[in-house]
């Protein structure tokens, strides 16, 4: 992605001046159809920059967009953030900046306006602007779920002297449409073939834009239509689950993976840092930021030996050398932070899911060898097959196509594969209610740290159509109230469900509002 960088930099004079009127967003594009856009190359370095503009805006926002505030995880170590673990959130807050977001959209913007005009022939270009499509659609996805309504622009950054310097909120409604149309023209252009068994996982293909379609359409409750998209996505894209005996390596090695779709690509030393991962769940240099509640923690030595999936969230390797298998009882997390083992800094329950295995990489024994925060490259899932399927069990739950035993079919489809032999059975699970609640339960050990759980609780409603949020069912008890089970968010406070807007970028620009609820 640095190669976008360099060229720019050294080939394009780009506008340096009145930056901060734009919602803090950097001049992007100063290039014309005359210099610029004129051969597959200038796609190719385009395109590199709408990437690079993704993996700046999740570098971090993955995890406290998407998994921090949503109640299995506790701080661990010093560096953690109370006011982001638990919704205390302010304009201040880091990750209430949508600077990088917007920057990317522009990029995009600035492909869909440039590539219909260029002289390169539509069977080279349409890929490059059916992907620009796609990522301004991801981009306002994630804008929609972070802050509700946010600006619809849709022109890149040109000329500052001619163009709207400040914008208002568009609607969450009219930012639907928005999303879907771009998501129409990205199938459009994106090439017509479903065959995605070989196809790159670190680009929109058709198989990330029909996953795209599936989650914008389960987020506004489009249920039936959801569905048939999450059919369509899985019955001809040639997608399979990986089997038990791969599953931990498809996190590692995601291209050689037939469940992956779509990957965000980070590679530290291109990439001039590390990704965010390390420094909240895997250090190698620190101690970690958080890690599983006490709550989760019960409910992961229950399945110790049973279910895969749960070394792949907490390392039992690692405890295993001041606490023995035997000892991993609901007890021993309680007694691990008193220091009843030894040093209870000691006690941190890194997530190895994205961490290379080896037998002397513990201090010469088996283990995980967790590398610098600086140094970590991650190939985090964006979409994948069984998240897919999940939405679609949530689908069959709550849309008109009603099929409770379908659903059920699909959680006991990934539990199989996971090799946890706690079949679920239909009749334990009479009410929407609670099969719901076994649909979250799912997706939290099968997604855990891929930037979903927020999402999923925010979306997902009990029988009164609120959202869980609000519901003690689709929470875990805290470190705080380790006795009760309490709501994430009081209803009292449901501005919490959306992130204020930076205050920064509120004063740079007088026609924006910030989230109600919040102070400026």
């Amino acid at each position: 992605m640095k190669r976008l960088k360099y060229l720019l930099i050294a080939g394009v004079s780009l506008l340096l001046t009145s930056c901060e009127n734009f919602l803090d967003r950097q001049p992007e594009s100063s290039l014309s159809g005359e210099t610029f856009w004129t051969s597959e190359q200038d796609l190719k370095t385009w395109n590199a920059g709408m990437y690079d503009g993704l993996q700046s805006t999740l570098r971090t926002n993955w995890f406290y967009w998407g998994e921090l505030r949503s109640g299995v995880y506790a701080e661990r170590g010093t560096a953690y953030d109370r006011n982001l673990l638990y919704n205390g959130l302010n304009s201040q807050s880091g990750s209430s900046s949508w600077s990088d977001l917007y920057k990317t959209i522009y990029r995009a913007n600035a492909a869909i306006k440039h590539i219909p005009t260029s002289p390169i022939g539509s069977s080279v270009s349409a890929p490059y602007l059916g992907q620009a499509y796609a990522m301004r659609a991801l981009m306002y996805f994630y804008a929609i779920r972070v802050w509700g309504g946010v600006p619809k622009i849709t022109e890149p950054m040109e000329d500052v002297s001619s163009q709207e310097r400040y914008y208002g909120r568009t609607s969450v409604e009219e930012l639907k449409a928005f999303i879907l149309e771009d998501i129409e023209k990205a199938l459009e252009h994106i090439g017509a073939s479903t065959d995605m068994s070989s196809a790159s996982k670190y680009y929109l293909n058709r198989g990330a834009i029909m996953a795209l379609r599936v989650d914008v359409l389960m987020w506004y409750k489009e249920y039936d239509k959801a569905l048939v998209a999450a059919n369509d996505l899985l019955t001809n894209y040639k997608y399979s689950l990986e089997p038990a005996s791969t599953y931990s390596s498809m996190f590692l090695n995601p291209s050689s993976s037939k469940e992956m779709i779509f990957n965000l690509f980070w590679n530290y030393e291109e990439d001039s840092n590390g990704f965010g991962y390390a420094q909240e769940l895997a250090s190698g240099s620190n101690t970690i930021r958080y890690h599983p509640t006490k709550a989760y923690y019960k409910e992961l030595v229950s399945r110790k030996r049973e279910d895969n999936r749960v070394t792949m969230i907490m390392d039992t390797f690692a405890i295993s050398y001041f606490i023995t298998p035997d000892e991993m009882i609901d007890e021993s997390y309680e007694k691990a932070m008193n220091g009843d083992y030894g040093n209870a800094a000691n006690f941190q329950i890194k997530c190895p899911k994205f961490t290379e295995y080896g037998a002397t990489a513990n201090d010469g024994r088996p283990g995980y060898s967790y590398v610098a925060n600086g140094s970590c490259s991650t190939h985090m899932p964006i979409y994948r097959l069984a998240d897919i399927l999940l939405l679609k069990a949530e689908a069959l739950v709550l849309g008109t196509h009603k099929d409770y035993q379908g659903a059920i079919n699909i959680v006991n489809q990934i539990r199989e594969r996971a090799g946890w032999e706690n079949t679920a059975v239909l009749e334990d699970y009479p009410t929407e209610k609670d099969l719901i609640k076994l649909i979250i339960d799912e997706r939290t050990i099968e997604l855990w740290a891929e930037g979903k759980r927020w999402f999923d609780v925010v979306r997902m409603h009990d029988a009164n159509g609120k959202s869980l949020a609000f519901s003690v069912a689709a929470n875990y008890p805290n470190n705080e109230t380790p006795d009760e089970r309490v709501p994430l968010i009081k209803e009292s406070e449901a501005h919490k469900l959306l992130w204020p807007i930076d205050v920064n970028t509120l004063n740079n620009d007088p026609k924006l509002e910030q989230t109600p609820g919040y102070d400026k």
